[in-house]
């Protein structure tokens, strides 16, 4: 019984899937201490676009379409940011507090959660 149990928690963990980086995105990540991160790609909490809230709404925003992500403040239901997208619309919004993103960097794989961060700057890139 107890190997069998094993054995079905190695299949369901090996079924998982990786998770998707989108490396024609460069993103330079401000953290809270000031210092710049150079990275390629992104993704949160596993996704290729970034689950927002405005009102009572939900959202799901294509990192593709993100220009700038700027953390205003971290309140008790989540975090407060502006968010200004490629077509120049500005909207304020809220992110859960455990947005945890993933990205690509020349040391190798960066990861972090977006309430540690001041700025996210993504633009398109060449993808090499």
């Amino acid at each position: 019984m107890r190997k069998g149990i094993i054995l079905s928690s190695v299949f369901l963990l090996s079924m998982a899937e990786p998770v998707k980086v989108n490396t024609h995105l460069l993103v330079k990540v401000v953290d809270k201490e000031g210092i710049t991160h150079q990275l390629k790609g992104i993704s949160c909490n596993g996704r290729t676009y970034l689950k927002i809230k405005e009102g009572s709404v939900d959202y799901a925003v294509p990192f593709e379409d993100i220009r700038h992500i700027r953390v205003l403040s971290q309140k008790e239901d989540g975090l407060e940011v502006d968010m200004e997208l490629k077509g120049g619309l500005k909207k304020h919004a809220r992110l859960d507090l455990g947005t945890y993103c993933t990205s690509i960097s020349e040391l190798g794989k960066a990861n972090f959660y977006i309430r540690d961060v001041r700025d996210i700057f993504i633009e398109k890139g060449d993808g090499k």
